[in-house]
């Protein structure tokens, strides 16, 4: 039997695709014991299996802020200011070796007061734009963004989001993962077998619950999936629900 045509792994990581539709998805704790359920009706025992591997983050996504606000009528120099600063701070980037960036298109909002009982106020723009970068260099991109000074300048803010720090070989991972715990689900259903004298046949029913990516020794799991993108330690888990005849 080919295991891994139970599993389709076309839907991007933020869903964590569910693998087999016939059996109902299950999320188990690593704190949890053994479950199992074994339905002599049917001539069945039901396990669930799990397997973890210890990873590090291999790419970085560091969002960088710039806003800066006109009046009503000069909504133009808030654009050629951002623009200014666009191209300072990418030079800079460049020069420490990031070079793989993206500079969305420059966004404004109408700013307003609102005196009480009276008709809102038009007091001019509030202009906005992201510089995203991405780098395998972890470390680098991580202590720079800790120093503000050189992103800084005259006529503007700018402000930056927490690192998001990911590992890139999840799609492979999540494939040697599946085969190690329907291994470690076909132990326990050996296990329970033997405690009635019987021993387990052919998998019958597999379904994978959803992939957790945690902070190393991390438990807080999600019936979502996580995706920790805080630690550089991760550790990524899945489990299985497995159906064997008896």
């Amino acid at each position: 039997m080919n295991l891994f045509k139970l599993f389709d792994y076309s839907v991007p990581l933020v869903a964590a695709a569910t693998v087999l539709g016939i059996t109902a998805i299950i999320t188990v704790s690593v704190a949890s014991s053994t479950a199992y359920d074994i339905k002599r009706a049917q001539d069945v025992v039901e396990v669930t299996g799990s397997a973890k591997l210890a990873v590090e983050s291999d790419t970085a996504r560091w969002v960088i802020n710039l806003g800066t606000m006109t009046g009503t009528n000069d909504q133009q120099a808030g654009f050629d200011r951002l623009q200014v600063a666009t191209d300072q701070i990418t030079a800079y980037l460049e020069a420490e070796g990031l070079t793989d960036y993206e500079t969305p298109t420059i966004t404004s909002y109408q700013e307003y007061i609102y005196p009480n009982n009276s008709q809102p106020i038009f007091t001019g723009y509030n202009v906005r734009r992201e510089i995203i970068v991405r780098s395998s260099e972890v470390e680098k991109v991580s202590s720079m963004a800790n120093n503000m000074e050189p992103l800084s300048g005259r006529n503007y803010t700018v402000t930056t989001d927490m690192v998001e720090l990911t590992y890139s070989k999840l799609d492979e991972v999540r494939v040697s993962l599946l085969s190690e715990a329907i291994k470690d689900a076909t132990a326990r259903a050996e296990a329970i077998a033997s405690e009635s004298s019987r021993s387990i046949g052919q998998l019958r029913e597999a379904s994978s619950g959803v992939v957790q990516v945690l902070p190393k020794d991390g438990i807080e799991i999600s019936d979502y999936g996580a995706y920790d993108t805080q630690s550089m330690q991760k550790e990524v888990m899945v489990t299985v629900l497995a159906t064997f005849e008896l």
